[in-house]
């Protein structure tokens, strides 16, 4: 089964610290920047994408996936917050949504679903909506880190309950077509004993960091390009991170067509 065909395990491991600590990234990223409109295209179940909300932007969330959205829905009325929901797919974005906004983000790995002979695609349709001179923000594992160590296990904290606790195993398979399927072994223990087991499976398409960095700055001249470490736009060696999140600044009009010349 599709791990994003099941919200409510996807949704196991967020928690209020988790949309905390993500409030200050977003504060610290977005400080004395001009933005007010934020597009999240990638949004999955919007835990990432609600502290926006509570900082007071204007939110907007797109994701392909009817399920992850609906619970993103839920999430959102649950919590009292506002947003504008729209499904669709990355790679179609510019035919969904018919405005432009201050900052447009993919969150949580996504673009690693997207094949890399698409991902110079992907990044225009992110483009495409997004203002002359506003942000582009992504977060992605660390695809190079990932393919040098060839890890296989991935172990999680156990999530503890009052009665037990959930336990979770991700185990990689490294394709000979230069893809990764991300295997998901998500079982909960009650009194010591096993009460339920699931298994999930996700197909990536690792990307390195000098790829992406090169859609943005050569095919879409895109400006002051930083990359840092997941939650910390301070820290800029990630050369053992696990996580790292790439922003970055669209030139604007005038600014592109010198930059064309």
């Amino acid at each position: 089964m599709l791990f994003y065909d099941c919200p409510e395990a996807y949704d196991l491991f967020y928690n209020e610290n988790y949309r905390n600590a993500t409030k200050d990234f977003f504060k610290i990223l977005f400080k004395n920047k001009p933005v007010k409109s934020i597009l999240d295209c990638t949004a999955g179940t919007g835990q990432t994408a609600m502290p926006l909300t509570q900082l007071g932007y204007d939110l907007t969330l797109s994701d392909i996936n009817k399920n992850m959205l609906k619970k993103a829905k839920v999430n959102f009325a649950e919590a009292e917050l506002m947003a504008n929901f729209v499904n669709s797919d990355i790679l179609n974005i510019s035919n969904k949504i018919k405005r432009k906004f201050d900052v447009v983000m993919s969150s949580g790995n996504s673009l690693a679903h997207v094949k890399n002979i698409d991902l110079t695609a992907a990044i225009g349709q992110m483009d495409s909506v997004l203002n002359s001179g506003g942000y582009l923000y992504f977060d992605t594992r660390n695809w190079d880190l990932i393919l040098k160590r060839k890890q296989r296990f991935y172990l999680f904290n156990p999530i503890i309950r009052d009665k037990g606790r959930v336990n979770y195993i991700q185990v990689w398979d490294y394709n000979r077509d230069g893809s990764m399927t991300f295997n998901f072994l998500i079982f909960e223990e009650i009194e010591n004993k096993i009460v339920s087991k699931r298994q999930f499976y996700v197909i990536y398409h690792p990307f390195t960091v000098d790829f992406i960095s090169s859609i943005l700055r050569d095919t879409y001249h895109y400006q002051d390009i930083k990359i840092f470490k997941m939650g910390n736009p301070r820290d800029t060696d990630i050369s053992e991170s696990n996580w790292y999140s790439v922003f970055a600044r669209k030139p604007f009009n005038e600014e592109l067509e010198n930059l064309k010349k």
